[in-house]
């Protein structure tokens, strides 16, 4: 395919340079919003250059679905299928900012570039590697930043309005809510009856666990696998509470404190306010 040759050409060269040195360094040592901007401009133009080395004759296509995915990418439309992946134990990692759409602007240039670019004969072992460090370089971008932690340590309560039996059954059904979008993307969960629990179809990882409000007590600690959270439950007929002991969530080990805020504006946005505003979806 003569059109591979372009992956030589020195602008694709210097954007996945600047995607490996960003997502392998810059975003462990800085963390800020920089080094998220220029991953974005970077995989951008880089992305569908790539694709269209292989597929020249789909060019056109390929650049307008990858602008389209990256619009997807940073919405919350994706976010089922991001806990999928999280879910299996496939770390996948994005930040939604509707400010990272001007990236997008990079495109066009990237079109004409791979328009323009030269077809060099480049031998065969560094055209392989070039594809390679490529491919890798483009799914580093989706991972999560830095040597991750497993938990950081939050101890926050919330207080809602209504029962424990009621606290109680709106998080089963948030979880079974959960495991009604798995199915949907195409996965497949197998039940437990004796422990409540839900696996991975042909696999003992926990998707999720059925609270038995008999049985849970105020002072255990119960596993959120669906919101990656440890929390514990208390409360009476008239009013409960949830306190969140701990977060799952992928922050470099060195900057934990840093992101205990977005650890917590995680779980109230994902979590607490499901809990409060909660509607029980009608099945037929």
């Amino acid at each position: 395919m003569i059109a591979k040759q372009k992956l030589g050409a020195p602008a694709f060269i210097t954007a996945v340079g600047i995607l490996v040195l960003n997502d392998w360094y810059l975003k462990h040592t800085l963390a800020n919003t920089l080094t998220g901007k220029l991953s974005d401009l970077a995989g951008l133009f880089a992305f569908p250059f790539f694709l269209s080395a292989f597929f020249s004759h789909r060019k056109v296509s390929i650049y307008v679905f990858t602008g389209l995915l990256f619009v997807a990418w940073k919405s919350p439309v994706v976010q089922p299928l991001i806990d999928i992946f999280n879910s299996l134990g496939i770390p996948v990692h994005r930040t939604i900012d509707y400010s990272d759409y001007l990236a997008l602007i990079i495109l066009p240039f990237s079109f004409y570039i791979f328009n323009r670019a030269k077809v060099d004969s480049m031998k065969p072992l560094v055209l392989n590697t070039t594809v390679v460090l490529s491919s890798l370089a483009f799914m580093a971008t989706a991972m999560p930043p830095g040597k991750y932690t497993s938990f950081v340590e939050i101890d926050k309560t919330y207080t809602f309005n209504f029962s424990r039996r009621e606290l109680i059954s709106r998080l089963n059904m948030i979880q079974l809510e959960y495991l009604d979008d798995f199915n949907k993307y195409g996965g497949q969960a197998d039940f437990d009856s004796k422990t409540n629990i839900f696996h991975s179809q042909g696999k003992k990882d926990t998707l999720a666990m059925i609270l038995d409000f008999e049985k849970v007590k105020d002072a255990d600690t119960i596993i959120l696998r669906t919101s990656y959270a440890h929390v514990s439950i208390s409360g009476n007929d008239s009013g409960s509470q949830m306190k969140l002991l701990s977060l799952y969530c992928f922050v470099p080990r060195a900057q934990q404190g840093k992101y205990k805020d977005k650890a917590i504006k995680f779980v109230e946005k994902n979590l607490v306010k499901k809990i409060q505003n909660y509607r029980y979806r009608k099945y037929r």
